[in-house]
């Protein structure tokens, strides 16, 4: 038997390995927008007044109802608080979370309930599970820039239909509709809506359900602010009038941000695929943390007067903000808000454009928001977002101040004066 003869090992030519950033998947660029982190970040800089974020009045929380709270979990069940929980939400959770949308909307389940790590991420699980790269997405022109960012990097195509102060213009969706246009979601904020404070009206609601019926949407309804009414109450959710509809249900400005602990309600051929997903994102939420927001919100008596007193609280604040600004900032042109954490301002004369007013007055020490990340179609160079929830009376005083100075300084330079980008450090 011949022995085999060994042959030369033929060497491939090293080459130079790709960039790390070459690596990225194509979706990383279709959502890229840091506006979120920026404007988180402006609410903690040294220094800066922020009428930015959504940031709830940090006066707001119950922190000595949370403090019981821990001190009854760890003298009764801490194990369990410490330990691994079910991917959807523990017990007790998912049946608060099923109560209080029940009694906002049609009867659910605790088994149509899913614990998110915040509303944020329910959005990101249901354009996950949802959204193919280029299936369209209807939302309102402005919309809240964390969804615009989320569809897009689903890849998404939006489909922007105005809105008025009753919410979307569903006519307008209609329209479209019958025009040829088929989103397989359609993205709504139905009380005090982000940017613009609008509040979807019952006949808008029941449209809207019926267009879902009619050409199979699904009605995804992120409803943060829907307990934060100055006057009179909420209105069901648009799932008392359609079985297709996803409920976004945050505890984040109504209790606390810190813990991430939100609700998702989805129909029942939904939930599993939305668990699963979530499964694979970061296995559950808190444990802890939802331990403690079920023992809070298990109280039949706290989360009516907590309630009650975040309404005179905000109330008493917008009140005190629109004195201050149509006393102060005449250039702005604004609805009083109804609710919400919110002014979506105007800034009348066309010579300041809302970049270089935010620009100007983030070198005085205040952050605002420029409209342009809100929207998609619409031109946003002209609007603005002011927040009056978290400055007490003192901070609202000098950051209206600084904002004036602001303007004077935008205003000087005018149209021809230099660009403002938004800066990469808020």
């Amino acid at each position: 038997m011949t022995p085999l003869k060994a042959t030369p090992h033929q060497v491939t030519p090293v080459q130079q390995p790709q960039a790390i950033g070459s690596l990225l998947a194509r979706r990383t660029g279709w959502g890229r927008s840091d506006a979120v982190s920026r404007i988180l970040a402006a609410a903690a800089a040294p220094g800066v007044l922020s009428m930015a974020g959504g940031i709830p009045a940090p006066d707001s929380f119950p922190v000595a109802r949370l403090a019981e709270a821990t001190d009854r979990l760890f003298a009764g069940s801490a194990v369990r608080a410490l330990q691994y929980a079910p991917t959807d939400g523990i017990g007790p959770m998912r049946e608060v979370i099923a109560a209080r949308a029940s009694a906002t909307g049609a009867a659910v389940g605790p088994d149509r309930v899913m614990v998110t790590a915040g509303s944020q991420q329910g959005l990101d699980l249901v354009a996950r599970t949802i959204v193919d790269e280029g299936d369209e997405v209807a939302l309102d022109d402005p919309s809240y820039l964390g969804a615009v960012q989320v569809f897009r990097r689903a890849g998404a195509r939006l489909l922007p239909v105005p809105g008025d102060a009753e919410g979307m213009r569903t006519d307008v969706l209609e329209q479209r509709l019958l025009a040829g246009a088929r989103p397989k979601l359609v993205y709504v904020v139905p009380h005090f809506h982000n940017p613009t404070g609008a509040v979807l009206s019952e006949e808008r609601r029941r449209h809207l359900a019926a267009l879902a019926e009619r050409f199979g949407f699904l009605v995804v309804e992120d409803d943060p602010y829907g307990d934060l009414a100055f006057e009179g109450g909420r209105l069901p959710s648009t799932d008392v009038h359609s079985g297709r509809v996803v409920r976004l249900m945050s505890l984040s400005k109504t209790v606390c941000p810190g813990l991430r602990v939100a609700g998702l309600v989805a129909p029942a051929e939904l939930i599993g695929e939305l668990v699963a997903a979530k499964q694979c994102g970061d296995l559950q939420t808190n444990t802890f943390g939802q331990y403690l927001l079920a023992d809070l919100l298990g109280d039949p008596e706290f989360l009516p007067a907590h309630l009650a007193g975040l309404r005179t609280l905000y109330g008493g604040r917008a009140r005190a903000m629109e004195t201050l600004l149509r006393e102060r900032l005449p250039w702005l042109d604004f609805e009083r808000p109804r609710g919400g954490l919110f002014f979506w301002c105007r800034l009348t004369d066309p010579r300041v454009s809302s970049d270089a007013l935010y620009a100007h007055a983030l070198a005085q020490g205040v952050a605002v928001v420029p409209g342009t990340p809100f929207c998609i179609e619409e031109d946003g160079s002209r609007v603005l977002r002011l927040s009056f929830a978290s400055l007490d009376g003192e901070q609202r005083q000098e950051g209206v101040a600084r904002l004036s100075v602001a303007w004077e300084k935008a205003f000087a330079d005018g149209p021809a004066g230099p660009v403002h980008p938004l800066p990469t450090h808020i």
